[in-house]
Protein backbone atom coordinates (compact mmCIF):
# COMPACT_ATOMS: atom_id res chain seq x y z
CA UNK A 1 0.00 0.00 0.00
CA UNK A 2 1.03 3.12 -0.61
CA UNK A 3 1.71 6.29 2.00
CA UNK A 4 1.59 10.15 1.21
CA UNK A 5 4.24 12.30 1.88
CA UNK A 6 1.85 15.13 2.76
CA UNK A 7 0.95 14.19 6.71
CA UNK A 8 0.80 16.34 10.32
CA UNK A 9 1.37 15.41 13.73
CA UNK A 10 2.03 16.19 17.23
CA UNK A 11 2.47 15.02 20.71
CA UNK A 12 2.97 16.57 24.09
CA UNK A 13 4.55 14.83 27.12
CA UNK A 14 4.08 15.57 31.04
CA UNK A 15 6.93 14.43 33.05
CA UNK A 16 8.61 15.83 36.65
CA UNK A 17 11.24 17.65 34.22
CA UNK A 18 8.29 19.55 32.19
CA UNK A 19 6.41 19.71 28.85
CA UNK A 20 7.55 18.32 25.99
CA UNK A 21 5.49 19.58 22.97
CA UNK A 22 6.81 18.15 19.32
CA UNK A 23 4.74 19.31 15.99
CA UNK A 24 5.88 17.71 12.59
CA UNK A 25 4.86 18.81 9.65
CA UNK A 26 5.64 16.43 6.18
CA UNK A 27 5.20 17.39 2.72
CA UNK A 28 6.65 16.87 -1.01
CA UNK A 29 10.41 16.69 -1.81
CA UNK A 30 12.36 14.20 -4.04
CA UNK A 31 14.35 12.90 -1.50
CA UNK A 32 14.56 12.54 2.42
CA UNK A 33 15.17 16.57 3.60
CA UNK A 34 14.93 16.32 7.82
CA UNK A 35 14.62 20.07 9.24
CA UNK A 36 14.56 20.85 12.98
CA UNK A 37 13.78 23.65 15.02
CA UNK A 38 15.03 22.94 18.42
CA UNK A 39 15.43 24.65 22.19
CA UNK A 40 19.14 25.74 22.53
CA UNK A 41 19.90 23.03 25.24
CA UNK A 42 18.94 19.94 22.63
CA UNK A 43 20.93 20.52 19.70
CA UNK A 44 22.98 17.85 20.63
CA UNK A 45 19.81 16.06 20.19
CA UNK A 46 19.60 16.99 16.58
CA UNK A 47 20.91 13.51 15.42
CA UNK A 48 19.06 11.29 17.25
CA UNK A 49 15.89 13.00 16.26
CA UNK A 50 16.85 12.78 12.52
CA UNK A 51 17.62 9.13 13.14
CA UNK A 52 14.37 8.12 14.70
CA UNK A 53 12.74 9.64 12.11
CA UNK A 54 14.30 8.49 9.20
CA UNK A 55 13.69 5.17 10.74
CA UNK A 56 10.10 5.47 9.87
CA UNK A 57 10.09 8.20 6.88
CA UNK A 58 12.09 7.86 3.68
CA UNK A 59 11.05 10.29 1.44
CA UNK A 60 9.84 13.83 1.66
CA UNK A 61 10.53 17.61 3.92
CA UNK A 62 9.68 16.44 7.20
CA UNK A 63 9.99 19.93 9.52
CA UNK A 64 10.02 19.05 13.19
CA UNK A 65 9.37 21.83 15.83
CA UNK A 66 10.23 21.19 19.51
CA UNK A 67 9.13 22.98 22.62
CA UNK A 68 9.98 22.53 26.28
CA UNK A 69 9.00 24.17 29.16
CA UNK A 70 11.12 23.20 32.17
CA UNK A 71 8.86 23.06 35.51
CA UNK A 72 12.17 21.34 37.49
CA UNK A 73 15.83 21.46 36.95
CA UNK A 74 17.11 22.93 33.74
CA UNK A 75 19.55 21.39 31.36
CA UNK A 76 21.29 25.00 31.78
CA UNK A 77 23.58 26.80 34.30
CA UNK A 78 23.57 30.61 33.64
CA UNK A 79 26.89 32.02 35.42
CA UNK A 80 27.27 36.14 35.21
CA UNK A 81 30.40 37.15 33.85
CA UNK A 82 31.25 40.15 37.00
CA UNK A 83 34.69 41.34 35.57
CA UNK A 84 32.85 42.45 31.82
CA UNK A 85 29.43 43.88 34.74
CA UNK A 86 31.86 46.33 36.96
CA UNK A 87 33.96 47.36 33.86
CA UNK A 88 30.31 48.07 32.54
CA UNK A 89 29.41 50.00 35.50
CA UNK A 90 32.67 51.99 35.89
CA UNK A 91 32.60 53.04 32.03
CA UNK A 92 28.64 54.34 32.86
CA UNK A 93 29.81 56.15 36.28
CA UNK A 94 32.53 57.98 34.26
CA UNK A 95 30.00 58.89 31.54
CA UNK A 96 27.52 60.26 34.10
CA UNK A 97 30.25 61.89 35.94
CA UNK A 98 31.53 63.53 32.83
CA UNK A 99 27.92 64.43 31.85
CA UNK A 100 26.81 65.75 34.98
CA UNK A 101 24.07 63.31 34.97
CA UNK A 102 22.67 60.83 37.72
CA UNK A 103 23.37 57.06 37.27
CA UNK A 104 20.06 56.04 36.21
CA UNK A 105 19.59 51.93 37.57
CA UNK A 106 17.19 51.64 34.39
CA UNK A 107 19.80 52.47 31.94
CA UNK A 108 22.49 50.39 33.35
CA UNK A 109 20.13 47.59 33.85
CA UNK A 110 19.72 47.77 29.74
CA UNK A 111 23.38 48.16 29.07
CA UNK A 112 24.23 44.92 31.23
CA UNK A 113 21.38 43.23 29.19
CA UNK A 114 22.70 44.33 25.97
CA UNK A 115 26.04 43.08 26.65
CA UNK A 116 25.26 39.78 27.05
CA UNK A 117 26.90 39.47 30.65
CA UNK A 118 25.16 36.37 31.83
CA UNK A 119 27.01 33.65 30.51
CA UNK A 120 24.92 30.13 29.70
CA UNK A 121 26.51 27.16 29.74
CA UNK A 122 24.83 23.74 29.34
CA UNK A 123 24.79 21.50 32.65
CA UNK A 124 23.44 17.65 31.80
CA UNK A 125 23.97 15.62 34.83
CA UNK A 126 22.30 12.86 32.91
CA UNK A 127 21.55 13.72 28.63
CA UNK A 128 19.44 9.93 28.91
CA UNK A 129 17.05 12.03 31.62
CA UNK A 130 16.20 14.50 28.90
CA UNK A 131 16.75 12.15 25.49
CA UNK A 132 13.86 9.39 26.73
CA UNK A 133 11.19 11.85 27.60
CA UNK A 134 12.27 13.37 23.82
CA UNK A 135 11.61 10.42 22.05
CA UNK A 136 8.98 9.08 23.63
CA UNK A 137 7.02 12.39 22.85
CA UNK A 138 8.32 12.44 18.87
CA UNK A 139 7.30 8.30 18.96
CA UNK A 140 3.39 9.68 19.43
CA UNK A 141 3.96 12.62 16.77
CA UNK A 142 5.08 9.96 14.42
CA UNK A 143 2.57 7.75 15.13
CA UNK A 144 0.08 10.17 14.21
CA UNK A 145 2.26 11.01 11.00
CA UNK A 146 2.23 7.79 9.56
CA UNK A 147 -1.53 7.26 10.32
CA UNK A 148 -2.30 10.34 8.39
CA UNK A 149 0.43 9.26 5.28
CA UNK A 150 -1.16 5.63 5.39
CA UNK A 151 -4.83 6.55 5.19
CA UNK A 152 -3.72 9.35 2.36
CA UNK A 153 -1.73 6.53 0.95
CA UNK A 154 -5.04 4.05 0.21
CA UNK A 155 -7.00 7.14 -1.41
CA UNK A 156 -4.02 7.88 -3.92
CA UNK A 157 -3.64 3.74 -4.18
CA UNK A 158 -7.12 3.27 -5.42
CA UNK A 159 -7.24 6.44 -7.73
CA UNK A 160 -3.77 5.31 -9.10
CA UNK A 161 -4.93 1.79 -9.85
CA UNK A 162 -8.06 2.87 -11.73
CA UNK A 163 -5.90 5.36 -13.76
CA UNK A 164 -3.26 2.84 -15.14
CA UNK A 165 -6.12 0.10 -15.75
CA UNK A 166 -7.54 3.15 -18.19
CA UNK A 167 -4.30 3.30 -19.77
CA UNK A 168 -4.14 -1.05 -20.02
CA UNK A 169 -7.40 -0.94 -21.96
CA UNK A 170 -6.86 1.78 -24.03
CA UNK A 171 -3.71 0.75 -25.19
CA UNK A 172 -5.90 -3.27 -25.93
CA UNK A 173 -7.37 -0.61 -28.42
CA UNK A 174 -4.52 0.93 -29.78
CA UNK A 175 -3.10 -2.88 -30.33
CA UNK A 176 -6.74 -3.78 -31.81
CA UNK A 177 -6.19 -1.26 -34.03
CA UNK A 178 -2.79 -0.76 -35.18
CA UNK A 179 -2.82 -3.94 -38.03
CA UNK A 180 -5.56 -2.27 -39.83
CA UNK A 181 -3.66 0.71 -40.63
CA UNK A 182 -1.03 -0.50 -43.09
CA UNK A 183 -4.63 -1.87 -44.79
CA UNK A 184 -6.04 1.13 -44.93
CA UNK A 185 -2.71 2.75 -46.50
CA UNK A 186 -3.35 0.21 -49.14
CA UNK A 187 -6.58 0.64 -49.99
CA UNK A 188 -5.87 4.18 -50.04
CA UNK A 189 -3.23 3.80 -52.63
CA UNK A 190 -4.98 1.51 -54.54
CA UNK A 191 -8.25 4.05 -54.71
CA UNK A 192 -5.73 7.05 -55.98
CA UNK A 193 -4.01 4.40 -58.42
CA UNK A 194 -7.60 4.01 -60.05
CA UNK A 195 -8.46 6.78 -60.26
CA UNK A 196 -5.51 8.21 -62.23
CA UNK A 197 -4.34 5.83 -64.54
CA UNK A 198 -5.29 2.11 -65.20
CA UNK A 199 -3.33 -0.69 -63.39
CA UNK A 200 -0.88 -2.70 -64.45
CA UNK A 201 1.36 -5.39 -62.96
CA UNK A 202 4.40 -2.58 -62.35
CA UNK A 203 1.94 -0.49 -60.77
CA UNK A 204 1.20 -2.78 -58.44
CA UNK A 205 4.38 -4.21 -57.83
CA UNK A 206 5.32 -0.17 -56.94
CA UNK A 207 2.27 -0.50 -54.94
CA UNK A 208 3.59 -3.45 -52.95
CA UNK A 209 7.10 -1.74 -52.19
CA UNK A 210 5.10 1.67 -50.94
CA UNK A 211 2.77 -0.49 -48.57
CA UNK A 212 6.15 -2.50 -47.37
CA UNK A 213 7.88 0.74 -46.82
CA UNK A 214 5.21 2.24 -45.12
CA UNK A 215 4.10 -0.72 -43.15
CA UNK A 216 7.93 -0.75 -41.62
CA UNK A 217 7.61 2.84 -40.79
CA UNK A 218 4.41 3.22 -38.81
CA UNK A 219 5.11 -0.64 -37.40
CA UNK A 220 4.38 0.27 -33.93
CA UNK A 221 3.81 -3.56 -32.14
CA UNK A 222 7.67 -2.90 -30.25
CA UNK A 223 6.46 0.22 -28.73
CA UNK A 224 3.04 -1.34 -27.66
CA UNK A 225 4.91 -4.22 -25.60
CA UNK A 226 7.21 -1.94 -23.92
CA UNK A 227 4.66 0.27 -23.06
CA UNK A 228 2.52 -3.17 -21.70
CA UNK A 229 5.59 -4.31 -20.01
CA UNK A 230 6.32 -1.24 -18.29
CA UNK A 231 2.40 -1.50 -17.47
CA UNK A 232 3.07 -5.24 -15.76
CA UNK A 233 6.06 -3.84 -14.12
CA UNK A 234 3.38 -0.89 -12.59
CA UNK A 235 1.55 -3.43 -11.21
CA UNK A 236 3.61 -6.00 -9.45
CA UNK A 237 4.84 -2.36 -7.51
CA UNK A 238 0.91 -2.13 -6.80
CA UNK A 239 0.44 -5.24 -5.66
CA UNK A 240 3.46 -5.54 -2.91
CA UNK A 241 2.69 -4.71 0.50
CA UNK A 242 5.77 -2.96 1.14
CA UNK A 243 5.72 0.25 -0.02
CA UNK A 244 9.48 1.85 0.54
CA UNK A 245 10.73 3.58 -2.47
CA UNK A 246 7.64 3.28 -4.56
CA UNK A 247 7.50 7.07 -5.44
CA UNK A 248 10.87 6.85 -7.30
CA UNK A 249 10.06 3.88 -9.14
CA UNK A 250 6.49 4.32 -10.16
CA UNK A 251 7.80 8.23 -10.98
CA UNK A 252 10.63 6.32 -13.72
CA UNK A 253 7.68 4.01 -15.37
CA UNK A 254 5.40 7.21 -15.86
CA UNK A 255 8.36 8.51 -17.73
CA UNK A 256 8.89 5.52 -19.92
CA UNK A 257 5.44 5.15 -20.47
CA UNK A 258 5.20 8.66 -21.40
CA UNK A 259 7.92 7.84 -23.66
CA UNK A 260 6.28 5.01 -25.49
CA UNK A 261 3.15 6.93 -26.07
CA UNK A 262 4.86 9.65 -27.47
CA UNK A 263 6.71 7.23 -30.41
CA UNK A 264 3.31 5.62 -30.88
CA UNK A 265 1.49 8.90 -31.72
CA UNK A 266 4.70 10.08 -33.66
CA UNK A 267 4.10 7.11 -35.49
CA UNK A 268 0.69 5.98 -36.23
CA UNK A 269 -1.14 7.54 -39.78
CA UNK A 270 -4.80 6.75 -38.05
CA UNK A 271 -6.71 9.08 -36.40
CA UNK A 272 -8.45 7.08 -33.52
CA UNK A 273 -5.02 5.81 -32.57
CA UNK A 274 -3.59 9.45 -32.44
CA UNK A 275 -7.03 9.83 -30.50
CA UNK A 276 -6.17 7.33 -27.93
CA UNK A 277 -2.55 7.88 -27.60
CA UNK A 278 -3.87 11.77 -26.94
CA UNK A 279 -5.86 10.20 -23.99
CA UNK A 280 -2.98 8.46 -22.72
CA UNK A 281 -0.50 11.33 -22.46
CA UNK A 282 -3.79 13.36 -20.49
CA UNK A 283 -3.84 10.48 -18.05
CA UNK A 284 -0.33 10.07 -17.65
CA UNK A 285 -0.16 13.49 -16.60
CA UNK A 286 -2.36 12.99 -13.95
CA UNK A 287 -0.75 10.01 -12.63
CA UNK A 288 2.49 12.06 -12.34
CA UNK A 289 1.11 14.32 -10.34
CA UNK A 290 -0.36 12.07 -8.04
CA UNK A 291 2.64 9.96 -7.85
CA UNK A 292 4.89 12.87 -6.83
CA UNK A 293 3.21 12.67 -3.09
CA UNK A 294 3.84 9.42 -2.58
CA UNK A 295 6.77 8.14 -0.57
Amino acid sequence: MFKSMTAYGQSSFVCPLGRFFIEIQCVNRKYLDIQTTLPSEFFRFDGEIKKKVAESIKRGQVNIRVQVVFDAEAPLQITPNLAVARQLKSAWEQVASELGTPLDPQILFTLLSSQKVLVYHENFKSEKQFLDPLLSTLDQALIQVNAMRANEGQVLHQEIVSRFHKLSLWMEEIELKAPHTVEKYREKLLDKMHEMMQPSAELEERLFREVCLFADKIDIAEEITRFKSHLTQVNGFILQKASDGHGKSLEFLVQELNREINTINAKSNDIEISRIALAIKTELERIREQIQNIE
